[in-house]
């Protein structure tokens, strides 16, 4: 109908120009920012997703990052502790030396000077070796974990070597890896597993937990070592009872769910807790050593060792040879221990560092997959988005020409009208 007060063509013109320049509006913005999602109303359910893994990739690399920061605080006390293993060995070497029968008691005293010189740096380097303000080795992050078993039955009883679990008795306890204060549930199934789940104060489980398989049989006279290397928590068992070997009936029934059996780690220890993880309760723990040699040392080889060296050095000063080389032999003995101790400290660490460096691998590979994922989402298609605004350039350049001639319609109506 040909019309004046209404132009129905150019009023429909003009609605599609209208939606062809919104939509050439939204393409270009897409080009220019990168993004497909560049306000909710783009994708509402894709923003929602694509918000919720970028909190989860900005946790990763944080998690990573805290992981590198410390695998550098571990080689900063494995740096300071294999200095004073280095001293303790040339310490070693001058008890062997005092410890012999051709010395003078001029010779002890001498020997006795270099002794004590080492003693006190070595006290002093395990005083003074810091991360970021934090000491490592004088004992402030070091601290035996304990476990404590709930029977169901019973009242709690700690864990330790020869504790009767079910029908199984507990050879070895580790938990100096895992975090201080928290609980842990034990339960086994018919298919050959335990699991390890932690829980709260209330003891509900909290969603973490760790599955590690039964060997299939033990020899006579072995055992089996159930490893929880995600909470730090290692367990050595063995069937109770004489007779052959231990098959996976046996370590199941140890750990049978009517056991009930929840491991809680005392809160006396000190180890460095670092979240390697996006998520709550995703940490590794690593335990650092008290390596000071003093009179208030609590750490029984290095306790040990300040001892005999007291000892050596009332000796070698005083006018008794042969108290001052029976007090060499003594001194021999306890820095074997302590040098056994350092070492197995530093081998303990080390493990830690290698652990946070499988670690920092798997957060990178986890967070290159979210971003991967989230790129699919919120990231433009620029191949297809440019071939877009080639056709919606060319949709605009025609509505503007559409609408041009459909807003000269109403002119052909003067024309019967005699016009």
């Amino acid at each position: 109908m040909l019309s004046i007060q209404t132009n129905v063509s150019a009023l429909n013109a003009e609605y599609n120009l209208n939606q062809t320049s919104n939509s050439l509006q939204s393409t270009m913005q897409q080009l220019s920012s990168g993004y497909r999602i560049n306000s909710a109303a783009d994708d509402a359910a894709g923003l929602a997703i694509s918000e919720q893994m970028t909190a989860q990739i900005g946790g990763l690399n944080q998690a990573s990052q805290n992981a590198q920061d410390g695998i550098s605080m571990i080689q900063t006390a494995d740096g300071g502790l294999s200095q004073i293993q280095s001293m303790m060995q040339r310490m070693s070497d001058l008890a062997v030396q005092a410890a012999s029968g051709n010395n003078s008691q001029t010779d002890e005293a001498n020997i006795n000077i270099e002794l004590q010189q080492l003693q006190q740096e070595v006290d002093s380097i395990a005083n003074t070796t810091t991360f970021n303000g934090t000491s490592l080795l004088n004992g402030s992050l070091s601290g035996q974990q304990r476990a404590t078993s709930y029977l169901t039955s019973g009242t709690p009883v700690e864990l330790t070597a020869g504790s009767t679990v079910g029908g199984g008795s507990v050879v070895a306890v580790d938990v100096s890896g895992a975090q201080a204060g928290t609980g842990y549930e034990l339960s086994s199934s018919t298919n050959g597993t335990v699991t390890l789940a932690q829980i709260n104060s209330s003891g509900v489980t909290t969603g973490q937990s760790e599955t590690v398989d039964l060997p299939t049989t033990v020899a006579a006279g072995g055992s089996a070592t159930l490893n929880f290397s995600q909470f730090g928590i290692s367990l050595t068992v063995a069937a109770s009872g004489g007779g052959g070997g231990i098959d996976a009936t046996q370590l199941e029934t140890a750990f049978s769910s009517s056991a009930d059996l929840t491991v809680d780690v005392g809160t006396a220890g000190g180890a460095a807790t670092f979240q390697t993880g996006a998520n709550q309760g995703q940490t590794t723990n690593v335990a650092f050593v008290n390596a000071t040699l003093d009179a208030s040392t609590t750490q029984t080889q290095m306790a040990a060792l300040y001892t005999d060296l007291t000892a050596f050095n009332t000796a070698a000063n005083g006018t008794n040879l042969t108290a001052a080389t029976t007090a060499a032999g003594n001194l021999i003995t306890s820095l074997n221990n302590a040098l056994n101790y350092i070492s197995s400290t530093r081998a303990t660490i080390g493990a830690a560092q290698d652990r946070l460096q499988d670690a920092i691998s798997n957060l990178g590979t986890e967070s290159d997959n979210l971003s991967s994922a989230n790129s699919g989402i919120v990231d433009v298609d620029v191949a297809s988005s440019s071939a877009q605004l080639s056709q919606e350039q060319v949709l605009e350049q025609a509505g503007v020409s559409v609408l041009a001639q459909a807003n000269q319609m109403p002119q052909l109506a003067l024309k019967l009208l005699g016009s």
